[in-house]
């Protein structure tokens, strides 16, 4: 997302911070937030509660502290600052009147994804991979003739069915429609040599133009792409808490406040 319609985009255009926490970690950002629950407000707990599995609601847990870290990197407001609510498709976004901005969550059995953005619509997935040989053939039944054709064309079918489903998910999760309308009529072009890539809506011709998407990995078993309405002029600056010294600053944790975003500066895609 560092390229604009005409070339480089600018060091002072619009930023999308990408904040990526590994799984291992959720006990301990937990821990920091005064307990395994109690950032979370009373619905976000009976939502944690009912997950099925301890993994699920570790996730879900995981992605709750993150969004709340992710703003208040942004913001400098306290992290129990931030109410959700529920939106379209069951997503969720931030009650109305909070400074504007948006945000995107997405998890996967070892990493949690987030990204913000002063107002523009943005949608985030992260999968791991390789896919198993089920998921393979249950995905390739989602995609037309044209991208199934496209896959199998390419030199690597796996790589190339996994980098367009996780594009495909952050787009239309970006759009706000998740995936009732099917994937049918989408078409990516990564640019050489670069994290970005293009899409080509045939449903919706105009507004994709105005969408940019970063396609990038974490550590070698997952895969991420990120999508941003911002016209292509924005950048993408990126965060991974990876292990946990990058839950403290350098000068120890602030008093009376979640760490901050980590003794490492941010990292590149």
């Amino acid at each position: 997302m560092n390229q604009g319609p005409d070339g480089p985009a600018p060091a002072d255009g619009p930023v999308t911070d990408l904040w990526t926490l590994s799984e291992r970690l959720v006990p301990e950002l937990a821990a920091h937030a005064g307990g395994e629950t109690a950032a979370l407000a009373p619905d976000e707990r009976a939502r944690h509660a009912r997950q099925r599995s301890p993994g699920a609601r570790r996730r879900f847990l995981g992605g709750r502290l993150l969004c709340r870290l992710a703003l208040s990197a942004r913001t400098g407001l306290a992290p129990e600052t931030w109410r959700f609510t529920e939106g379209v498709h069951g997503r969720p976004e931030l009650v109305p009147g909070h400074h504007g901005l948006r945000f995107n969550v997405s998890h996967t059995d070892g990493v949690i994804a987030c990204v913000v953005t002063e107002g523009y619509a943005s949608g985030v997935d992260v999968e791991r991979v390789p896919f198993d040989d089920e998921t393979v053939r249950l995905l390739t039944t989602q995609f037309d003739e044209a991208q199934q054709a496209a896959i199998a064309d390419a030199p690597d079918q796996a790589a190339a069915l996994q980098e367009m489903w996780v594009l495909s998910e952050a787009y239309l999760k970006g759009l706000g429609i998740g995936l009732v309308q099917g994937l049918g009529e989408l078409r990516f072009t990564r640019r050489p040599g670069s994290t970005e890539v293009t899409v080509a809506d045939g449903r919706r011709p105009d507004t994709c133009r105005r969408w940019r998407l970063d396609l990038t990995g974490h550590g070698s078993g997952h895969l991420l792409a990120v999508a941003v309405d911002d016209g292509g002029a924005g950048r993408l600056r990126r965060h991974d808490l990876v292990e946990p010294g990058d839950l403290v600053g350098p000068d120890g944790l602030p008093a009376g406040r979640w760490p901050t975003a980590g003794s490492r500066a941010p990292s590149s895609p």
